[in-house]
């Protein structure tokens, strides 16, 4: 049962890793520190969390790190959808690792930063905390751009409950080819039926660059299946949240969004849940978004 924020006597300290982003998050039309900023409000807004921006998470250590709770991951380390990636270094990914497996606390891949690619550098163990892999060699790729309607996962975790049990986004990144380990739990996923593709106008676009079996959309990895966005592992003595939609402010807008990430940092961080979601009814429905405005 939840307890609502009202009952919270602590904020939780959280570090946004960010910095490195592809183009698609970082060009002419919008920088890096538009998502930063995004994930700030949402978080802060709540009443629950205090936020820091880490612009160069490369090298970063435990002295910094272990002052945190719950660290979320925006670095994707490279300029291209499909380049390779630079890590975060050995000394950062051993703290990291530590953090979690070792402190008890938790972590939070956001968007792109669940790919991981096996050239790239980082350490197999990230993988293994996300509790799945989600590269080119699991069928990588995105949706043709529109709306998608998403499901939440039955039965319902605490960090989804009250969500909607469908609902749609609308020119997000729709990632798919993810391929769950063993105890991974999914709160969210999409049907990726392969009519979406054969009605897109352009697909798949330049800057995006997939593999077709054969010339034959219907032979594509995963396809006519669910696919999971929104995903939880254990690791170690803590906790992975990993959610690989959020490419746009329409996403950050949607209050089923709004209600389940804040929740699903909260449970990174303490293996709990607290937070009701915005309360939007009476005088509280002319709030300004994100909707909690909590005072406190």
């Amino acid at each position: 049962m939840n307890e609502g924020v009202g009952a919270v006597a602590e904020k939780l300290r959280a570090l946004i890793l960010s910095g490195h982003m592809t183009r698609e998050h970082d060009n002419e039309f919008r920088r890096f520190r538009a998502h930063n900023q995004w994930l700030t409000t949402v978080l802060e807004d709540t009443g629950r969390f205090h936020v820091r921006v880490v612009e160069d998470p490369r090298g970063l250590g435990a002295g910094v790190i272990d002052k945190y709770d719950v660290v979320l991951v925006v670095f994707e380390g490279r300029d291209g959808y499909h380049e390779k990636a630079v890590g975060f270094g050995a000394e950062t990914d051993a703290a990291l690792l530590k953090f979690v497996h070792e402190d008890g606390k938790g972590m939070v891949w956001f968007h792109g930063s669940a790919v991981q690619e096996d050239d790239w550098g980082y350490p197999e163990e990230y993988n293994i905390m996300r509790g799945a892999k989600l590269s080119v060699s699991t069928g990588l790729r995105p949706r043709p751009w529109g709306e998608a309607r998403l499901q939440t996962s039955e039965p319902r975790h605490p960090i989804t409950e009250g969500v909607s049990g469908t609902w749609t986004v609308t020119g997000d990144d729709i990632l798919t080819g993810v391929q769950l380990y063993g105890g991974a739990e999914v709160l969210l996923s999409v049907f990726d039926d392969v009519e979406s593709y054969e009605n897109a106008p352009k697909w798949p676009m330049p800057h995006y660059p997939v593999d077709i079996p054969e010339e034959n959309l219907a032979n594509l990895p995963g396809i006519n299946t669910q696919q999971p966005l929104a995903w939880i592992n254990n690791y170690g003595n803590g906790r992975s949240f990993t959610i690989t939609i959020g490419h746009d402010i329409d996403t950050f807008r949607r209050i089923e969004f709004i209600r389940m990430f804040p929740r699903g940092v909260e449970w990174a961080a303490t293996g709990k849940v607290t937070l009701d979601g915005p309360d939007r009814r009476g005088e509280r429905r002319f709030l300004p978004w994100p909707y909690y405005n909590h005072e406190g």
